[in-house]
């Protein structure tokens, strides 16, 4: 069905879920249209298989934006979602493209990933250094049962996150917004910078206190609910006009 108004479409961290953003849909409301995107084999769509492969990932996240026929979208991804969203927009770019690109917690797709991979380690090795980044739950590292049921997935994302090479494109015709926080060992200000070079038009790059994981906070919230609503407010008059 057609959807009106200003959707974000928001696509996961590694081993992530859509129930990261459902705390956003009454922070953004009156600005956009929250629409988490579940990967399959995650979340309400773990009985699907498992996607290791990033170009089929990205059919299926674009798919089911075409889909829902929006009449304005953009686009948000954190840490492995902010790779999938980069390629989602020039997977959809065209008429129908997303109206901006927003990302966090990565550094540009051109840029190696900045620390040692992490999708081969021993279980409690790799679950140690997720609570470190606040991607896992402490419960999660003392129920081993409960971790058996998501390192399969976790594993899957971050192969993506760190084997990703930026493909031969050019840049994107909407704008980009790219943030971290500032004590993110995942991003920098030299590395956010480089998402200056895949727009043509316009970047903004924002900082919040916090490490990998400032999806929760209320300014960083504050920080997307601005740039959307200057992304969708009218122009203002021309003088003299």
């Amino acid at each position: 069905m057609k959807q009106s108004g200003l959707t974000l479409y928001c696509l996961p961290y590694a081993g992530g879920g859509a129930v990261a953003y459902r705390p956003w849909i009454p922070g953004l409301s009156g600005t956009a249209r929250v629409r988490p995107l579940e990967l399959p084999g995650h979340g309400e769509r773990r009985t699907e298989a498992l996607l290791s492969d990033k170009d089929t990932l990205v059919k299926d996240i674009a798919d089911r934006i075409r889909a829902e026929q929006p009449d304005s979208y953009a686009l948000y991804g954190h840490s492995l979602g902010a790779l999938l969203a980069f390629e989602a927009a020039h997977a959809l770019a065209g008429p129908a493209g997303p109206r901006a690109l927003l990302v966090s917690g990565r550094n540009g797709p051109a840029l190696p990933h900045p620390v040692s991979p992490l999708h081969r380690l021993p279980a409690d090795e790799l679950l140690r250094h997720l609570y470190a980044l606040g991607g896992v739950p402490w419960e999660l590292l003392n129920t081993p049962e409960v971790a058996d049921l998501f390192l399969p997935a976790i594993r899957a994302d971050l192969k993506i996150a760190e084997d990703y090479q930026r493909p031969g494109v050019g840049p994107l015709d909407c704008p980009v917004w790219a943030a971290a926080g500032d004590d993110d060992p995942l991003a920098d200000p030299v590395g956010l910078r480089a998402w200056a070079r895949e727009t043509n038009a316009g970047f903004t790059m924002t900082t919040v206190p916090g490490g990998h994981m400032p999806l929760d906070q209320p300014a960083f919230v504050a920080e997307i609910r601005a740039f959307l609503r200057r992304l969708t407010s009218p122009p203002p008059p021309r003088p003299g006009g």
